[in-house]
């Protein structure tokens, strides 16, 4: 799954619909609806590919991750335009993501729950980092603090799958909203 699915949120989804015996429908509609945050950071990136022929755009949306989007907003931010950073940075992602996942089948029954290390911890500290690095005015903090806030009550609440969309879906809504 690793190699065809680039979506870390999408396959830990999979995994546990299947697990549960979901209908594939529902597995498809969910993942779908996990990724739909990718249709705006490729609308984002927009005139960035337009340059490319079709298949380098299908490529670089096949490679976008929410790192790959926040490095390359930030490279393009601070005067890049080099779209060789936003490759070689994606595709050392997903190198580096497929060497975890062989890592993970050989390794993961010598860890056991990834909990007693803290290492379920790590994709948290991901996006904290992104989002810290993503900060430029007063309001994108209070909308990241908002987020966090509902994402995290949710998840207090059990609702761990629907927190992270719910966050997805309320921050650029608020952002949005502030800017009107």
């Amino acid at each position: 799954m690793s190699l065809l699915v680039f979506a870390g949120a999408s396959q830990f989804a999979m995994v546990r619909l299947f697990s549960e015996s979901a209908p594939t429908a529902i597995v498809i509609a969910s993942v779908l609806f996990i990724n739909l945050r990718h249709a705006l950071m490729a609308a984002s990136l927009r005139s960035q590919f337009q340059g490319l022929p079709v298949l380098g755009r299908l490529f670089a949306a096949f490679v976008l991750t929410d790192e790959a989007f926040a490095m390359a907003t930030g490279h393009f931010r601070r005067g890049g335009r080099s779209l060789a950073y936003y490759v070689v940075f994606a595709i050392s992602l997903y190198v580096l993501w497929n060497v975890a996942t062989l890592g993970g089948i050989v390794l993961g029954d010598a860890i056991g729950d990834p909990r007693r290390y803290g290492i379920d911890f790590a994709i948290t500290a991901t996006f904290i980092g992104i989002v810290v690095l993503a900060i430029r005015h007063r309001s994108d903090a209070v909308i990241a603090v908002v987020a966090a806030l509902v994402a995290g009550g949710l998840a207090l609440a059990g609702a761990s799958t629907i927190a992270v969309i719910t966050a997805g879906a309320l921050a650029p809504s608020i952002a949005v909203f502030t800017r009107r």
